[in-house]
């Protein structure tokens, strides 16, 4: 479905729109950096300091249950201000919070407790600003004249070559001067992100009938709206299910398994980030591989079997083999395997959903798929603790094999290959 942008009077020239758009990709990278940077550097910290995979854990979920919980609630905010607004002062506060955590991390006396509720703070911002930029993308891309899996596409690359960055730097700034003053880096990236995309985009205010529709409608019953046309889509349904399972076993390999393993070896806290640079190196190739052939690839049998095939390849890495080289060469195709799932599922739900309710849809798809998230690094850590690294990553692995099988299963998901008519999407928004 075609997406207007909610600029008033003439619309702006193309290459004008254009440049908005890579402003935005730029901000995003620039954020996307430094919020890698604190996803390796937080349970680090907190590991390195307790000795305690599950404590990691637990610093994963104070983070990522506020950013999942404030996702779903600032969508009709989103809808009713407009994304772009929300996100530059979503950004701007996140400054504050981030820069907050190496500040308490070095007063003495203060509890872990304390610590964990700033992490908390920072991640509900992040949440928030996230909902923000993804109800903008589409617009932005929109009015650059991109086909929605092309627009989808870089964006994904643009977050892809922030992890290639990010990951291994977060290994090297750690190591040499610690995870507590490594954070602050993520906090400069809030800054330049929202003074970008305060400066030059200019897509994504809310336009008057919006507004006023929101307004009118209150806030509990646009969160509704939300709840009601997600319910109405059995694909969305189904996406959200799976991406649920997905993203706890991600994150239990990402807070946990992966912390554990350079732990347990012998490399030191610099290889924090081997193993997503060579995600991220196979991710960054395989995107531009799959922006060129988007056009011609089926998206239900491209996505089905990138994802069965990508999805679990590190975690059985990790469960049988210790040789650093199997698990990084593996790491590298399960980049370009799994670096076609994001576009495809972006561009399938942004052309399902309209405008004016990208904000409060979208929140609850993000917020029932991530919500898996804040339980990952626990249950990765309590699994870890009791049974060990190797065998936690199997039983992580064959979970993932179980729940990918889904797109190959269930009708639903032949949607996929669909492009939905604008007014099949004001039908299920009315249901």
């Amino acid at each position: 479905m075609p997406v207007a942008h909610s600029l008033r009077g003439p619309a702006p020239p193309r290459r004008a729109v254009s440049r908005q758009l890579g402003a935005l990709l730029t901000a995003e990278a620039i954020s996307m950096l430094g919020s890698r940077i604190t996803f390796v550097a937080v349970p680090w910290l907190i590991l390195v300091t307790t000795d305690s995979a599950l404590l990691a854990g637990v610093a994963g979920f104070a983070e990522m249950l506020p950013y999942v919980l404030s996702g779903l609630i600032g969508g009709p905010i989103v809808d009713r201000v407009g994304p772009r607004p929300t996100a530059v002062t979503a950004d701007a506060a996140s400054v504050l919070a981030v820069a907050g955590i190496p500040l308490i991390a070095y007063c003495e006396g203060v509890s872990f407790g304390t610590l964990l509720v700033l992490i908390a703070l920072a991640g509900a911002l992040r949440g928030f600003g996230d909902a923000a930029k993804r109800a903008l993308l589409p617009r932005t891309i929109a009015a650059a004249g991109l086909s929605t899996e092309r627009g989808t596409a870089m964006y994904d690359g643009t977050c892809r070559a922030a992890t290639l960055v990010g990951l291994p730097l977060a290994g090297v700034l750690i190591a040499t001067l610690g995870p507590a003053v490594v954070l602050l880096f993520d906090a400069l990236s809030f800054a330049v992100s929202a003074l970008i995309i305060g400066a030059l985009v200019r897509v994504g205010h809310a336009d008057a009938a919006a507004r006023a529709e929101s307004e009118q409608q209150g806030y509990a019953d646009a969160l509704r709206d939300g709840f009601r046309y997600v319910r109405g889509d059995r694909l969305i349904v189904g996406v959200m299910a799976m991406l649920f399972a997905t993203n706890l076993f991600d994150q239990a390999f990402a807070t946990v398994f992966v912390p554990v393993w350079v732990r347990d070896g012998p490399h030191g806290p610099a290889a924090l980030g081997v193993i997503g640079t060579a995600f991220g190196l196979g991710a960054v190739a395989g995107n531009l591989l799959y922006t060129v052939l988007a056009p011609r690839l089926p998206r239900r049998r491209t996505l089905g079997i990138c994802f069965f095939l990508g999805g679990p390849a590190q975690l059985l890495a990790l469960a049988l083999t210790d040789r650093v080289w199997v698990v990084l060469a593996t790491a590298a195709v399960a980049g370009a395997l799994m670096s076609t799932v994001n576009p495809i599922l972006m561009a399938s739900v942004y052309r399902r959903i309209p405008t004016h309710l990208h904000g409060r849809v979208i929140s609850v798809l993000i917020a029932v798929s991530w919500a898996g998230i804040p339980f990952g690094g626990i249950v990765g850590g309590w699994a870890t603790d009791l049974l060990g690294l190797h065998t936690a990553a199997l039983l992580a692995a064959i979970g993932y094999l179980a729940v990918t099988v889904s797109p190959f299963l269930f009708p639903a998901w032949q949607e996929l290959d669909e492009t939905p008519h604008p007014e099949r999407n004001k039908a299920v928004a009315t249901v």
